[in-house]
């Protein structure tokens, strides 16, 4: 989808944001080789895996097309086609636990599900366990991939189920926070979020629980528009307070939630070392996911309150569109009706900096001395998340941020050598001079994070995940010696440089 161009104004504000370590230290460049040669094996067994389940889908497809089964014969072509390319709601798993096959069907029909039930169920089994050997050389990105394709194929996979955040629930799958309020009597609403069952008939006609009693919903939007007494949203992960309204609250934490788990999805090696995450799919072990702490945010009505509120907290606040600060272990933004495009850009770049500073217990500065691009560069590829017909996805070429990244390189020539970007600590990187030096600073390191996410099908997206890790390790010692990516992929920054100019030549203009 293409997004409106624009350009942007950066937040001048210290960097936030600190990581709990994931995977192994300093890596020297014959074991990098190394864990380049298992993805390269274990990528081969995949597509080996898959191409057999292609053709078994297709030969099953033929079947059903030759006894009458049309409309069934396409679903299943359907599966035919590669995961990457899927259309169907690959990341909108059922809640419900797939029922038993029809009794008294026809023998063909019999016939044709029970293959299709079979050869789902062994191709399933084949990625988890080449996701286990995946998680033990080290390649979390591509273990948890193949993990979400397991979900897709067997929805009731019970351990790929349990690594993609669900438990068994009482009407079927549902996250340990949904547990509880089930349990507890309340149903979930998209307008109004959790309620109690008795209340939601009443909140549609218009009234509003406050205090101990019911009020029209005027008047409650009267008393909340004081923030200090704002509408309180929870869910899994997050804890919205908003003066704008409870229907906008509940709006943001669906968004949020959708991004949080894109966000593990795809950076699992942010959260969890490979020793967690091996236990994370160990049948023996519990859900080691599932916390009561969540990420706090404040979303004010209008631009004027965010900023008499962080005044006291913030210099230079009018120069933001949202901020985290990390102190409060808190994300502040504001209700933008004129473009609420650019608002959720805002609130992702900016909750992005929040997942990974409240990963930990302290907060550590990182990026000091070298490395700041990618600190910024990650929170700004990630404003491209999109949620559109059931697929969570980052990295749209047509977004604004790869628009000025591709027009940097492609018609003002200009690329600051990979090298010397990468020795920029945060100081430097956030005072190049001047803001038109400090926007190409931004798109350049947008861009880069684009290149290294998706070069050649994700080909640096695990040395990119070792590098954020060191980048933002707890331990000091391991920042102040994190590895440059040309150390972490073997190859020379000229090379990786030829190989950006390519990739972001091919961004849409």
């Amino acid at each position: 989808m293409q997004r409106q161009r624009r350009t942007f104004q950066p937040c001048l504000l210290p960097a936030v944001v600190a990581l709990a370590a994931v995977v192994s230290l300093a890596t020297p460049a014959a074991v990098a080789a190394s864990r380049s040669d298992s993805l390269a094996i274990l990528q081969e067994q995949y597509r080996e895996a898959s191409a057999q389940f292609s053709a078994d889908m297709r030969a099953l497809a033929d079947f059903c097309r030759q006894h009458g089964y049309e409309e069934d014969a396409e679903r299943i072509r359907q599966r035919a086609v590669p995961f990457a390319e899927q259309t169907l709601d690959v990341d909108d798993l059922p809640r419900h636990k797939q029922p038993d096959l029809p009794q008294g069907i026809p023998p063909v029909e019999l016939e044709w599900r029970s293959k299709l039930k079979k050869y789902q169920t062994e191709y399933a089994d084949k990625l988890y366990l080449l996701a286990r050997r995946a998680l033990a050389d080290g390649h979390s990105s591509f273990a948890f991939r193949l993990i979400r394709e397991v979900a897709f194929q067997h929805p009731d996979h019970r351990m790929a189920r349990k690594a993609l955040g669900y438990l068994p629930g009482e009407d079927g799958w549902a996250t340990p926070y949904e547990n509880t309020m089930q349990r507890r009597g309340h149903v979930w609403d998209d307008r109004f979020g959790w309620l109690p069952r008795a209340h939601l008939a009443r909140y549609q006609n218009g009234e509003r629980f406050y205090g101990n009693g019911w009020i029209s919903a005027e008047k409650e939007a009267a008393i909340r528009s004081d923030f200090r007494k704002a509408w309180v949203v929870r869910t899994e992960h997050y804890e919205i307070h908003t003066n704008h309204s409870l229907e906008r609250g509940v709006e943001l934490s669906v968004a949020l939630e959708d991004f949080h788990r894109f966000f593990v999805r795809e950076f699992a090696g942010f959260f969890n070392s490979p020793e967690q995450i091996k236990a994370l799919l160990d049948p023996g072990s519990g859900n080691s996911r599932h916390t009561d702490k969540r990420h706090v945010i404040h979303y004010y009505r209008t631009r004027g309150e965010f900023i008499t509120s962080l005044k006291p907290k913030q210099a230079n606040v009018e120069l933001c569109n949202g901020l985290y600060l990390p102190n409060d272990r808190t994300a502040y933004f504001y209700h933008d009706p004129e473009n609420v495009e650019a608002n959720m850009d805002t609130l992702f770049h900016e909750v992005t900096h929040q997942l990974f500073g409240e990963s930990t217990r302290s907060v550590n500065l990182v990026g000091q001395d070298a490395h700041f691009w990618i600190i910024e560069g990650i929170a700004c590829y990630l404003e491209s998340f999109e949620r559109e017909d059931g697929r969570l996805e980052a990295g749209d070429p047509g977004h604004i941020r790869m628009y000025w990244a591709r027009r940097r390189v492609v018609e003002e020539d200009y690329l600051i050598p990979f090298d010397r970007f990468a020795s920029l600590g945060m100081r430097e990187f956030q005072a190049p001079g001047d803001l038109e030096a400090l926007q190409r600073y931004y798109s350049q390191a947008a861009g880069m994070a684009h290149f290294y996410m998706h070069y050649d099908d994700g080909r640096y997206r695990d040395a990119l995940i070792l590098h954020l890790s060191q980048i933002y390790s707890p331990d000091r010692r391991v920042r102040g010696t994190a590895q440059g990516m040309d150390q972490l992929t073997g190859v020379p920054y000229k090379e990786l440089e030829r190989q950006y100019r390519e990739h972001v030549a091919a961004f849409p203009e």
